[in-house]
């Protein structure tokens, strides 16, 4: 076995994937891609091992073929798990490439072989009610046969299904401990949040001001800490040097929210576009708040570097034709 360096340059690193021979040839596999993958995705070997379905033996035993085959020390184990050397960090970003393009290519087979075309997109729901799920009606007026998923979710979960190649596109925001160099961002505009009660509030009958020292005195329904959308209500409270709203029931769930608001005198913020779409039901009204709580813009985001599929590319190019058309 080769001796290795704990850390190499990272000009050193990139160049272990191209000097000296065809590393297919000398032994690489698409196991191994996904491994080192895996490995940098968890941190943990041990977790690595569980993602591929495969024994934590099998996976000490794929690093070791890798390391071999590059000549470089790959990773070293920390406390924590392991930490990725630079090689490592240079293998992993290629190889998640080389998985997606792997990918695109087997579905860019799949769709010419039987037509119509898929179109994988993730979006916060803002933008899937008003944005995504338009487009694709659009799309599938006159190609019946695309067949779309949708996935609705926080940003940060969204972006990283994005990395993995498990959407197209996303239509989200950039986490703010991610390198925004890794995208093609595109800027929508900002959630304006209303704030939503059962029909027959107190609130609603009460002839007063609905102020946010009013509001701090009911119970409100919040997403998870850490979320921006409640970032922002706590922001705005804590602007205007009032306690935060007390929340003991914490989720992200459009379900959960609505069965909650039913049958309590809880407050729900939710996204101007989604209480557009519920109020028309007559079970949850608005309060009429004058206050304006916005958050900021959600994007359409890519991965750099990688070319959307014609159908992904049809269902982006409606979105974007929706945005570009004058607010009414």
């Amino acid at each position: 076995m080769s001796e290795f360096r704990n850390n190499q340059p990272l000009s050193s690193a990139k160049s272990l994937l191209f000097r000296s021979g065809n590393l297919f040839q000398r032994g690489l596999k698409l196991s191994h891609l996904r491994m080192i993958v895996a490995m940098e995705e968890t941190g943990q070997i041990s977790l690595a091992a569980d993602m591929l379905k495969t024994s934590q033996p099998a996976a000490s035993r794929l690093l070791s073929e890798m390391e071999n085959i590059l000549e470089a020390r790959l990773c070293v184990r920390s406390p924590r798990g392991i930490e990725m050397t630079n090689a490592g960090r240079a293998l992993a970003r290629r190889a998640r490439s080389m998985l997606i393009e792997i990918r695109e290519a087997e579905r860019e087979i799949e769709d010419i072989k039987h037509g119509g075309g898929t179109v994988f997109v993730g979006a916060v729901t803002a933008a899937a009610v008003d944005l995504v799920v338009p487009a694709i009606r659009s799309v599938q007026a006159v190609n019946s046969l695309l067949e779309a998923h949708v996935s609705v979710g926080p940003s940060h979960l969204l972006i990283k299904d994005l990395l993995a190649g498990d959407h197209d596109f996303v239509i989200g925001r950039v986490p703010e401990d991610m390198n925004p160099r890794q995208f093609n961002i595109r800027e929508i505009r900002s959630e304006k949040i209303r704030l939503m009660v059962r029909t027959g509030h107190p609130l609603l009958e009460a002839n007063k001001p609905i102020t946010l020292a009013r509001l701090a005195k009911f119970e409100w329904i919040l997403p998870p800490p850490g979320n921006l959308m409640r970032r922002t209500i706590e922001d705005v409270f804590i602007s205007r040097h009032l306690p935060l709203p007390h929340s003991s029931l914490n989720s992200a769930s459009l379900l959960v929210t609505l069965a909650t608001l039913a049958d309590t005198d809880a407050i729900a913020p939710m996204a101007e576009e989604v209480t557009t779409l519920l109020a028309s039901g007559g079970l949850i009204t608005e309060l009429p708040f004058d206050g304006m709580i916005e958050i900021k813009p959600y994007s359409l985001i890519t991965a750099r570097g990688h070319r959307l599929s014609p159908s992904a590319q049809l269902v982006s190019d409606h979105v974007l034709a929706r945005i570009e058309k004058p607010l009414l």
